[in-house]
């Protein structure tokens, strides 16, 4: 594969993972005030199921903030390289690779609390009378 094409490639990647990050950030925000709904409004204790959740919740909108930073980062270094016909150095692909593990592993979390969080949902509907 050549550069232009390696570049081409590489930026469709980062432009994949910020669409992600963001669509995960509005999923978050929407999650968060589903449980606000569900508890009406009260502040549910730590340990309670709603309270992990509000945790989880805010703890993944922490790190999609610090991811988006990174690949920020990454990103205008990938600029700047192309700028000075440097693009795709060994560092940068370096970087790239580090920053794809960082994503699957947060992906993989996202999916399992969001899978959690959905059988919760399910559980929590009012029992629909006959």
């Amino acid at each position: 594969m050549n550069k232009y094409s390696q570049l081409s490639h590489t930026h469709f990647q980062y432009r994949i993972w910020r669409n992600e990050l963001e669509m995960m950030q509005k999923e978050t925000d929407f999650f968060l005030s589903v449980i606000e709904e569900i508890t009406a409004g009260e502040e549910p204790a730590p340990q309670s199921e709603p309270g992990w959740f509000i945790n989880q919740f805010h703890h993944f909108q922490r790190l999609i903030k610090q991811l988006q930073g990174e690949l920020l980062g990454i990103e205008k270094a990938l600029a700047e390289g192309a700028l000075q016909d440097k693009s795709l150095d060994k560092e940068q692909k370096l970087d790239h690779q580090y920053f794809k593990e960082e994503i699957d592993y947060f992906e993989q979390d996202y999916r399992s609390v969001k899978g959690k969080f959905r059988a919760f949902i399910a559980q929590s509907e009012p029992e629909k009378a006959d």
